[in-house]
């Protein structure tokens, strides 16, 4: 995770906090001397610069938490309680279907160019050209199995219009609506911040620095 995190934040912070043409940038917290120029360092530049990378990682954490914890035949049968389209259920099974077999798709032929004398220990550049030599047999694999996927539902009925059934039921719990109430209780909370305080308050940092 900190791969991604900390290039975003190198990235974002020289470029929000100096004064480069971000909007919000008000309160100066230091001054940097760069080969003669005297920058501003900006405290709002600053806190968008570490908050965005942050709110990506928290993103990505919280998707794969969700996908290692979460039974995928109850997420499906949770999917027809709603009685969302079918096409659109079937789409997030076949997502959740095809992100270990790509993984093992990915290690098939990671190790297969290392058979045929793929060199691991080149400069960067070279690294790249061999993540294409993965990305484009990994591609033509996925698209031929999609293929023959979407060949195999059609043989089944997949656009009859009849109704759909699902092996397995579910049903809601008071833990569940407990926490569907919190949920709505968060979002409601999270709104109101956006009326008072805009987009995000943390950084607009004048309260902080007001008390």
């Amino acid at each position: 995770m900190m791969l991604v995190v900390l290039p975003w934040m190198a990235l974002a912070v020289p470029i929000l906090s100096l004064p480069l043409g971000f909007p919000w940038n008000e309160t100066v917290v230091y001054r940097l001397n760069l080969l003669g120029l005297d920058l501003p360092v900006y405290l709002e530049g600053l806190a968008w610069g570490f908050t965005w990378p942050l709110r990506i990682g928290v993103t990505i954490s919280a998707a794969l938490l969700f996908y290692l914890t979460t039974q995928h035949t109850a997420l499906i049968a949770m999917l027809f309680k709603f009685r969302l389209p079918f096409r659109f259920i079937y789409m997030v099974a076949a997502t959740l279907q095809l992100i270990p077999l790509m993984v093992d798709e990915v290690r098939s032929i990671y190790q297969a160019q290392l058979a045929r004398g793929l060199r691991t220990d080149v400069s960067i550049v070279k690294k790249l050209w061999n993540f294409l030599l993965l990305v484009v047999p990994l591609t033509l694999s996925s698209l031929g199995k999609v293929q023959t996927r979407a060949i195999a539902l059609e043989s089944r009925g997949f656009s009859a219009q009849v109704p759909k059934t699902v092996l397995y039921d579910i049903r809601f719990k008071t833990v569940d609506y407990l926490f569907f109430t919190c949920m709505a209780a968060v979002t409601l909370y999270l709104g109101y911040l956006y009326v008072t305080a805009g987009y995000s308050p943390f950084v607009r940092l004048r309260f902080l620095l007001a008390g």
